[in-house]
């Protein structure tokens, strides 16, 4: 609060006390009250956001946003047996909204793995799905793997794998957060995850047809000096940070791969309800590898897709506290080859 006070001042804060509680309430402003305060013209732009949810007794479920709407969209209530139904509803208002308004506006599924919420197959039966996040910054939102669950990675190669090979050719992209609840401690703080978007003004509509059409990349450091996809090859420029290594896969799952599948089973060998199911290997293979800062994938015409994913040697760190909490990385986004009819739209 003193923080607060001291950037904004008295006049522009209104309070008033909480006398059951104790507590000072502060009037919350909206996006339009403050934004010209910060905004600096062709350098930094406020995005407004919307995000439904459902608790199902548990915080922090099934999770949706959607970005810069003009008007506020009602939720969905649902059972936890109705995760598909809640989602496909979601998609079903905002393609609603979207063509009213004339926006290419698309909702996003957030922290997928958060209490085991998501699996691989629960997005299979969303068709329409268009984003989804491959890295949550919040340090009590699960995104990797155990001995029983799949990871946000194999998730979406499951995901894009199942879809092309059925004829589904709406990929699904990845997208970086930081989910950020924090700002002085320690905790969900922000800077841990981002997109860097290629549009060629700082415009919502113009960054969101970008979005829209993959042309950006996900990353918790790594920067990229360019991402170059004309179908037939992938060529990838790092932005290099001094003393560090870094190391480039192409990762993608060829045509004719094993479309089997099995449940995952706990020790006593129930079915683990939670769990994405088991598929084999060959969905998600890294194809090549590259250390240099420069490098390029050509496509053979066996692939159903190709993304690549950037490992650092250098440690993410929070931007607040300066601990280490990961690794730096960068994802892109699918591509598929010329000779394969498919769009993101």
């Amino acid at each position: 609060m003193i923080k607060y006070l001291s950037l904004f001042g008295e006049e522009w804060i209104e309070t008033r006390p909480d006398k059951e509680v104790g507590y000072i309430q502060v009037c919350l402003k909206t996006l339009n009250e403050f934004r010209n305060m910060l905004e600096e013209r062709d350098k930094f732009m406020l995005m407004m956001g919307q995000e439904w949810y459902n608790e199902f007794n548990n915080p922090h479920d099934l999770h949706l946003y959607f970005f810069d709407p003009d008007e506020v969209m009602a939720g969905i209530e649902c059972s936890e047996n109705e995760k598909v139904y809640m989602i496909k509803k979601i998609i079903e208002r905002v393609d609603e909204y979207r063509k009213r308004s004339g926006r290419d506006i698309y909702p996003v599924l957030a922290h997928p793995l958060n209490k085991w919420c998501i699996t691989a197959e629960i997005i299979l039966e969303v068709e329409d799905l268009r984003f989804f996040e491959v890295y949550n910054g919040h340090p009590n939102v699960l995104r990797f793997s155990d001995e029983f669950h799949a990871n946000t990675e194999r998730i979406w190669d499951i995901v894009l794998s199942m879809r092309l090979e059925t004829g589904n050719v709406r990929l699904l992209y990845g997208i970086a957060a930081d989910d950020a609840h924090k700002y002085h401690s320690d905790g969900a703080t922000p800077g841990r995850g981002w997109v860097m978007v290629r549009s060629k003004e700082l415009n919502e509509d113009l960054i969101l047809d970008a979005m829209n059409n993959g042309d950006f990349y996900s990353s918790t450091g790594v920067i990229l000096k360019n991402i170059v996809c004309n179908g037939e090859q992938i060529h990838v420029e790092i932005e290099p940070q001094e003393g560090y290594e870094y190391i480039t896969e192409y990762i993608g799952t060829l045509r004719g791969f094993d479309t089997s599948s099995k449940p995952s089973l706990d020790e006593s060998g129930n079915e683990i309800s939670d769990a994405s199911r088991i598929y084999s290997e060959d969905k998600g293979r890294v194809l090549a590898t590259s250390n240099a800062l420069s490098s390029s994938y050509t496509f053979t015409g066996n692939e159903l897709y190709v993304r690549f994913r950037v490992k650092s040697s250098a440690d993410q760190l929070d931007k607040v506290t300066g601990k280490i909490i990961g690794q730096q990385l960068a994802w892109g986004q699918p591509v598929v080859p010329v000779n394969a009819k498919a769009s993101g739209k």
